[in-house]
């Protein structure tokens, strides 16, 4: 399939799931297209909403991303520092970082892997692995 926004972008990484993908820029801009219907946090709208073409993620335009995870509920993006963003739907605190659940702004995660870089993240229905790097190895 091809997408005329994203005419000239070269995409390094893609993450699928939950009826939404999001596509990852050489450049860490990060695209995304499908439906949320927990916040569409991608898109910047309230509501449930299906966008047919890539857009840009507002939200993540100053982070240099060079992943993403998609679980059933939120999204996770990975900063080229090594930060996990992040956001959309998690009640209880779930997204990690002890703000309103439905948070459609990407905030870093808190805790212990506030300060430790990683280096890969994978999400599933109801979690987010990361991989961490620490000085004395991973």
């Amino acid at each position: 399939m091809c997408f005329r926004t994203l005419q000239g972008i070269r995409i390094i990484q893609a993450a699928a799931g939950a009826g939404r993908t999001m596509l990852i820029s050489d450049s860490g801009q990060v695209y995304a297209f499908g439906k949320d219907s927990f916040g569409e946090a991608e898109y910047g709208v309230q509501g449930s909403k299906t966008v047919a073409a890539p857009q840009i993620v507002e939200s993540l335009k100053n982070i240099f991303v060079v992943q993403a995870a998609i679980g059933n509920f939120f999204t996770a993006a990975l900063s080229i520092e090594g930060r996990v963003y992040t956001f959309s739907w998690g009640s209880d605190g779930k997204l990690g970082h002890h703000t309103d659940q439905s948070d459609v702004e990407p905030h870093p995660l808190l805790g212990a892997l506030e300060n430790i870089p990683v280096v890969q993240i994978a999400a599933g229905y109801c979690y987010l692995l990361c991989l961490a790097c620490q000085p004395s190895g991973m």
